[in-house]
């Protein structure tokens, strides 16, 4: 059994910005109960380290940069044969309001969706 992040969003995602990181990404067509949007990308062996949620923080900060709203979800999911997925639990937190990218390691079966709003002061 081998852990996995994936990654939805309502927007396109691109992997230009992830091409020197140290992260086994690739592009995905998964369908996967209980994410609003379609799996565009996943990342072997997830996300374990701070240092490799710095990097994912940094990728979802550089997407969602010409957007004035888009939602991006990511989940910590076991990937087996014998194992169907199952989000077990759901959060929401919005791009602006995290504060560390240790919020990004999630436990497996936990699904994150990140909202970028609008701020109007």
């Amino acid at each position: 059994m081998t852990y996995y992040y994936y990654i939805a969003a309502d927007i396109e995602l691109t992997k230009e910005s992830l091409k020197n990181v140290h992260l086994d990404i690739d592009e995905s067509e998964e369908r996967i109960k209980g994410f609003d949007f379609p799996i565009q990308l996943e990342i072997y062996n997830g996300i374990n380290r701070e240092r490799e949620a710095i990097i994912l923080l940094d990728y979802i900060l550089k997407q969602a940069e010409g957007h004035k709203r888009c939602t991006f979800q990511i989940a910590n999911l076991v990937n087996s044969n014998r194992v169907p997925f199952k989000i077990l639990e759901r959060r929401q937190v919005q791009l602006h309001k995290i504060k560390s990218p240790a919020e990004l390691i999630l436990e497996e079966g936990h699904l994150l969706t990140i909202r970028k709003v609008n701020l109007v002061y």
